[in-house]
């Protein structure tokens, strides 16, 4: 009787301890939420934080090497941006877990992108984000929250996801645009 007390409180503390040494897969931000601020190292080795970037929107995308969607959408991210320029908006590409040859290759021949590409060596940001796919892209408003997610990539969807940055652009420029109406003019 004694014996199987035993066994059965050791089963349980093995029990416990693999439940508590298995790491739980971390929720995606929902819309509205402040999303995980650290986002890699830039390609000069600064640590990148969505901290940095508030009073902008940000887009944060995931992306791999071996995805074509990714290949298709990095473009068009960086020929959005190049026309917006770097007032109010941002676009912060995280490479997930590719090799540093295969990393290197695809940077190289976006060496021209405005762009900031970063890195995400084991996956822990990509996963603090709940991403399970690619491309995975993320719209952050100018106050830092989560404005809206898109996965996958199709020319359909990015139409939707442009006109959605679009929006969030908008809604910025008209905030800016009332407050420094409000102000009183400077008498001289």
């Amino acid at each position: 009787m004694l014996r199987k007390r035993w066994m059965m409180a050791a089963l349980l503390l093995v029990s416990a301890w693999a439940s508590a040494a298995t790491p739980v897969p971390a929720a995606a931000p929902s819309v509205g939420d402040i999303p995980p601020q650290v986002l890699g190292m830039d390609r000069n080795g600064d640590p990148v934080d969505l901290g940095q970037l508030r009073g902008k929107v940000v887009v944060v995308t995931f992306w791999a090497s071996w995805c074509g969607y990714c290949r298709k959408e990095l473009p068009a991210l960086n020929a959005m941006q190049s026309a917006t320029g770097p007032d109010y908006f941002r676009v912060v590409a995280v490479n997930v877990q590719d090799g540093n040859d295969e990393y290197r290759a695809i940077v190289r021949k976006m060496r021209d992108y405005t762009l900031t590409f970063t890195r995400d060596r084991s996956g822990g940001i990509a996963e603090s984000y709940g991403v399970k796919s690619y491309p995975n892209l993320w719209i952050i408003d100018p106050e830092g929250r989560v404005a809206a997610r898109h996965i996958g990539y199709g020319e359909d969807s990015f139409k939707e996801i442009v006109d959605e940055i679009s929006r969030v652009v908008q809604v910025e420029v008209d905030r800016l645009n009332t407050a420094s109406a409000s102000k009183p003019a400077a008498s001289g």
